[in-house]
């Protein structure tokens, strides 16, 4: 019988319901504990430091992580899938072939738990199992992601590693508070710990595709997995980066406004709030597709795609907006580097910039009311792909503290939230329909629906900075 087959058994079961209250006798503590109690009482395999996956004969690494049960009992991802320690010293003198990272991700078992707060872990209920093949174009991606980190080691800049610097492979804070930070290789400043992680995007990736089977187990080993829309191929990525691929589908429109883009890309002008997000998706995806956001890429990686139209004064036309608050989240998360904003703030950013051009106007057609309409004309001026730098997200780490405090107090109300007027860079405001458009809250009843935003003050230093 096969590992992935044996580790059927597990499937809605704890270790207590399988062995018994004796299970306490293994006295495994922390967060690696369950992983290490699976091993030696449901597979018999002894614990070890080795660096090789943990089923070495079979090349697989065993991996236990938790989900969350949501007000609606769906399942969501709680954490990033931390795979290895990064050791800065070594880093630098190691391919991505070389690794051991390789043989702890390249084939892995994942068990899917519950996590119950106050529950002992061994009382979590198994509830998927996952034989994952990482797909030779990921593999890719990780390797350039690896060549990421390992290159800002090089310079001396392991304190200024963030997980926005990557696609698919971060590298996350690692280690408990109040540890010491660690030396690094060609610098004299000290950096926090850090280990290589799948970001939380690409965990859901996974868990999506058994909970949509309506199974309790997947596996994509042996099989060719074929994307229903990808923006690069596996060629292409042998030799650019994916960032260097999308920046440079954008190269011969830069300066263009919106009517010659639409002419280049061979589709007729159009007017709607969308439209400049749509051509700059259909640009930015050679004509495939004008939402980003589901493409495998963007699915797996969590990049988020923004286009900003800017004022003749340079400040953009808007503040940016976010995805609306999730209350029972917030309440529920009392860990920072946990946290929906944190994984939103961390992530990559592809900034689409637009900018008026002077005392010219542009015709385009209105669907709706079959009338030609006279607007501003605007150019596309830059693109560039950006990650929060560190001093900004300890801004955003008390941006979200407020917002806890407000939904732990119950209460729930923009006048407890940040506010344009306190200009802290972030802030919070209503995204809703209409006004019966509400929110499960936490402690009772439903709210408003709220929205996390950037200011657009922020947003012009962002992109000044770029420039």
């Amino acid at each position: 019988m096969s590992i992935f087959d044996y580790s059927r058994h597990l499937i809605g079961n704890s270790l207590r319901s399988l062995f018994g209250d004796s299970i306490i006798e293994a006295k495994r503590k922390g967060k690696g504990g369950l992983g290490q109690m699976v091993e030696e009482l449901f597979f018999n395999y002894e614990v070890n430091s080795d660096r090789n996956a943990d089923f070495a004969e079979a090349h697989v690494e065993l991996k236990c992580t938790p989900l969350l049960k949501s007000k609606d009992n769906s399942y969501r991802i709680k954490e990033r899938l931390v795979c290895t320690m990064i050791d800065y010293f070594e880093i630098v003198n190691t391919s991505f072939e070389d690794s051991h990272l390789i043989s702890k991700c390249q084939l892995m078992l994942l068990l899917f738990y519950l996590h119950v707060n106050g529950n002992a872990i061994y009382d979590y209920e198994f509830l998927f199992r996952v034989l994952w093949q990482l797909p030779e174009k990921d593999l890719l991606l990780i390797k350039q992601d690896y060549q990421t980190i390992a290159d800002k080691v090089r310079r001396g800049e392991a304190h200024l590693l963030s997980e926005g610097d990557t696609l698919y492979l971060g590298a996350c804070r690692k280690g408990q508070k109040g540890d010491s930070p660690q030396p690094q290789p060609n610098s004299d400043i000290k950096a926090n710990k850090r280990a290589f992680s799948l970001k939380p995007a690409y965990m859901r990736y996974i868990l999506g595709h058994v909970t949509g089977s309506g199974k309790t187990f997947y596996t994509n080993y042996a099989e060719n997995e074929v994307a229903k829309f990808e923006l690069v191929t596996g060629q292409e990525l042998q030799n650019n980066s994916f960032e260097e691929i999308i920046l440079n589908r954008f190269k011969p429109f830069i300066g263009k406004n919106y009517i010659q883009i639409c002419d280049l890309l061979g589709i007729k002008a159009y007017q709607a709030k969308s439209k400049y997000a749509d051509v700059s998706a259909l640009i930015a995806s050679n004509l495939e597709s004008k939402r980003l956001g589901s493409s495998e890429e963007f699915v797996k990686s969590g990049i988020i795609m923004k286009t900003v139209r800017l004022q003749e004064n340079g400040m953009p036309k808007e503040s940016m907006s976010f995805k609306n608050i999730d209350y029972c989240e917030v309440y529920d998360n009392d860990d920072w580097l946990e946290s929906d904003v944190y994984e939103i703030f961390t992530g990559r950013f592809m900034f689409v910039v637009f900018k008026p051009i002077k005392d010219e106007t542009i015709s385009v057609y209105n669907n709706r009311t079959k009338e030609p309409v006279t607007e501003q004309s605007y150019a596309l001026d830059s693109v560039f792909f950006w990650t929060m730098p560190a001093a900004d997200l300890e801004l955003a780490k008390e941006y979200w503290l407020n917002i806890r405090y407000a939904v732990m107090s119950n209460n729930i109300t923009p006048e407890r939230f940040w506010g344009l007027a306190d200009h802290k860079k972030f802030h919070v405001r209503p995204k809703a329909k209409d006004k019966s458009d509400k929110a499960i809250n936490p402690n009772g009843g439903l709210c408003d629906k709220l929205c996390y935003w950037f200011n657009a003050e922020y947003v012009k230093e962002i992109i000044n900075g770029h420039e």
